[in-house]
This record gives structure tokens, C-alpha cells and sequence, in this order.
């Protein structure tokens, strides 16, 4: 989330606060003992450029960023113990938060109805996720014909949602193709895919993003679903909580 929240903010800097963040995150090993006037001197600037630097990053100053940073540094190294499957989910439980878990709650329990998107592997988990949502008595459907799943896009209303599943999120795919259909029918989307730079994320109301290391044999996709089993195992279980209160 460290690295994520910086990203977003980069486009509020200039190139001077740029190169200076690029600096800072190159030399995160080093961080502890460089100090603000050693790195306003290395960049022929004054300190308080490094505090407006930290500000718009969303710190009190350059002392929180540095301990945030240290903080993703240790987090690194352990998660460079793990393996493989633990960073898959680990790396996953990072990108989701309690605030973005009740929002989708929220749009599910709002929808008359649920359309979830996905093909190849995608499909087994999405599959999963649409069969506990009927036994929670929700309307959830999943669609093994394409063009069946794009003709169905164009029925749906201000009342439903989508949920569409697509690790690489591409433009080309009938995934992107049926949720923008859906989106112009005005349906809440929701996209879940491997990072937020995608065009399946830009058209869809919320975006959730799993990790999964891309893999792939004779250019088919056979990169691991778990961590969208995971993602999905979160959702319902916060979903069952908030359903079984009531």
C-alpha cells in the first residue's frame, strides 16, 4: 500500500520532487541515516523542499515518510522469506482493505441482481464465489458463452452489478467488452485484476487488485488463482458477518 499510495501522488509533484522521491526509494536500505539537509545539499536544494515533497505525499513531514519507508523495508524482508503461495497471499492481503471489502458488500446486498465476468481459470474461482452467493439468496449468474455473457450485459439495470474478473484487464478481452456494455446500461461494476493500470479498471466504479506472478505456456494464461480464492473467501466471509447480524 506504501508504494501504491505514492504512485498516486506522483503526478502532483515536479521533476525536481520526482527525482528526489525516485532517490529516496532507491536508497530505502540506506534511509535510517540520511538526513533532510544531506538530501536537499545532494540535489542543490533547501530542506524545505524534501518537507513539501513529503506533504504532498500525504506525511506530516520527511520523519513520518522516512518511518512509513523503514516500515516497508522490514515488511520486504520478510516477505522475502516466504514462499511462493505465502506472497501470493500476503502481497494480496496488502492491496485489500476493510474500507474497500464494505463497499463491495455494500453494492451486493444493494443489487437486484449479480453478473460476474470471467473466462479461462478465472472462471472456477468466479464460479465459486457466484454458487455462495445464491445460498446466501442472492441473484448471481456466470456465463460460459461468451456471447450469451455479452447479450446479457446489454439487459441489465441501475439495480444490478457486475463483478468482472481479468488479471491482465486487457482492452481486447470479452470481459472488458461485456462490463462496458454493462456500465452503459448504468449496472455498478466492480473489476478485480492484477494491478489498477489497466483498461478494465478505468471503466469500473471500484477496482480490487490481486497478485499473482503472470505465467504462461504456448501464450496461454495458466497463472495461479489463489489469490483471487482469497480475495473472494474475504468478501463472503465479510459479507456473511454483516448479513448474519441483521
Amino acid at each position: 500500500m506504501f508504494y501504491q499510495n505514492l504512485e498516486k501522488q506522483r503526478e502532483r509533484l515536479n521533476a525536481t520532487e520526482n527525482k528526489i522521491l525516485s532517490f529516496l526509494i532507491d536508497e530505502k536500505q540506506n534511509i535510517r541515516e540520511l538526513t533532510i539537509r544531506q538530501i536537499a545539499t545532494k540535489f542543490y536544494t533547501v530542506p524545505n523542499t524534501v518537507v513539501r515533497l513529503c506533504h504532498k505525499l500525504g506525511f506530516k513531514g520527511y520523519t513520518q515518510f522516512k518511518e512509513e519507508l523503514l516500515k516497508t523495508v522490514e515488511e520486504e524482508k520478510s516477505m522475502n522469506e516466504l514462499s511462493s503461495i505465502d506472497k501470493q497471499l500476503f502481497i494480496t492481503n496488502q492491496l485489500i482493505n476493510d474500507t474497500l471489502l464494505f463497499d463491495v458488500m455494500n453494492k451486493i446486498k444493494q443489487a437486484d441482481q449479480i453478473q460476474l465476468y470471467a473466462i479461462g481459470l478465472s472462471r472456477f474461482p468466479t464460479e465459486e464465489l457466484a454458487e455462495r452467493l445464491n445460498y446466501m439468496g442472492k441473484q448471481a449468474q456466470t456465463f460460459r458463452d461468451i456471447d450469451f455473457m455479452l447479450h446479457s450485459a446489454k439487459q441489465l439495470s441501475a439495480k444490478d452489478l457486475v463483478i468482472a474478473v481479468s488479471l491482465s484487464g486487457s482492452s481486447e478481452s470479452a470481459i472488458f467488452k461485456a462490463t462496458e456494455f454493462a456500465r452503459n446500461t448504468g449496472a455498478r461494476t466492480i473489476s478485480i485484476t492484477r494491478s489498477t493500470n489497466n483498461a478494465l479498471s478505468k471503466i469500473t466504479d471500484i477496482q480490487l487488485q490481486v497478485h499473482s506472478n503472470e505465467t504462461a505456456v504456448n501464450e496461454l494464461d495458466i497463472s495461479d488463482r489463489l489469490s483471487i480464492h482469497y480475495l473472494f473467501s474475504q468478501l463472503m466471509n465479510t459479507y456473511m458477518e454483516q448479513v448474519t447480524r441483521h
